[in-house]
């Protein structure tokens, strides 16, 4: 979590939390298998990048709604068929996880049934469409036809790759939470620094209460977004991501620090006035960065919604 507060202040675009953060420990997870342990061993040298193609639906925030399927026919040979959506590092990947329902998948059972094969960014049948991010970095949307693949690419079990994949997804939303407290951090320092030193009517912008009230919204703001920062790092470092109180915590960090992050990143903007759109100068930026990761793993609106349904089920289950 530090390294990606570091990584947001930087406004840093490289796959890190792609990469090190999602991918690779699933990877780890199957090592013993030949073309995993190649794809592992090229990222851990440096030669290689990872991308984790988790999302499928254009809205909302459904880790396992899978509609991918991975068709078993015999002798160690699948074909999967299906869309993935706005993958991050989708675009430039030299490796990418697919996680694919199973053709006997139980569907009262989300977690059952999913199945995670490795693939090769060039893989035959596999079409990439590159698609920029507002912070710079790249995606893109995957498809699939009757893609082949082999046993030898499979992560982990048949069928049982549901909680892993679940797991890395939830890891990702920590990280995305922990990089955007770094960006409102450098945010708010880009800004007193602004207000401490320039000035209006022969006063430093510092010395007005209006400025001042507004800066210590932004302040306040980052403090609770912190507060759901370190839950959710809480959360995933006992990695019993499958526990309600668990996923109910992941949402509530995503969505008190997707709100804190625009709030900091528009009212950064304004403390700045006409300077605060130049392109030259580095807080606009920031805001770009802020808008991509309070949108990353699904909107604020997103996780309420969840949150509200994972609130009536306990309801209905009381009653």
């Amino acid at each position: 979590m530090m390294l990606m507060q570091e990584a947001g202040a930087a406004l840093c675009i490289e796959p890190l939390l792609a990469t090190a953060v999602m991918s690779a420990p699933l990877l780890a997870q199957a090592a013993s298998n030949p073309i995993v342990s190649e794809a592992l061993e090229a990222t851990l040298e440096g030669r290689a990048s990872l991308a984790l193609a988790w999302s499928e639906n254009h809205f909302g925030f459904r880790p396992l709604e899978i509609q991918t399927r991975a068709i078993n026919q015999g002798n160690g040979r699948f074909v999967l068929s299906g869309e993935k959506v706005l993958v991050d590092n989708g675009a430039t990947a030299d490796w990418i996880i697919i996680p694919a329902r199973t053709d006997d998948a139980n569907p009262d059972d989300p977690l059952n049934g999913i199945s995670l094969f490795v693939v090769s960014g060039n893989a035959q049948g596999l079409v990439r469409k590159p698609a920029q991010m507002v912070d710079g970095s790249w995606a893109a949307d995957l498809s699939m036809d009757e893609m082949p693949v082999g046993e030898a690419q499979l992560i982990g079990e048949w069928g049982q790759g549901g909680a892993a994949l679940q797991a890395a997804v939830y890891r990702g939303v920590a990280a995305n939470c922990a990089q955007a407290l770094g960006a409102m951090g450098r945010s708010l320092e880009i800004c007193r620094d602004y207000l401490q030193e320039r000035k209006q009517f022969g006063q430093t912008l510092n010395s007005f209460q209006a400025l001042q009230h507004r800066y210590v919204d932004m302040l306040i703001a980052e403090e609770r977004a912190k507060s759901m920062m370190l839950a959710a790092t809480i959360r995933a470092a006992e990695q019993e991501f499958d526990r309600p109180e668990s996923v109910r915590d992941f949402s509530l960090a995503q969505q008190v620090v997707g709100q804190a992050a625009r709030m900091v990143g528009a009212n950064a903007i304004q403390l700045h006035g006409g300077m605060g759109m130049c392109l030259e100068y580095p807080i606009g930026h920031y805001y770009r960065k802020l808008l991509y990761v309070d949108t990353a793993f699904g909107t604020p609106d997103d996780h309420l919604s969840q949150l509200v349904e994972m609130d009536m089920r306990n309801k209905e289950s009381t009653e």
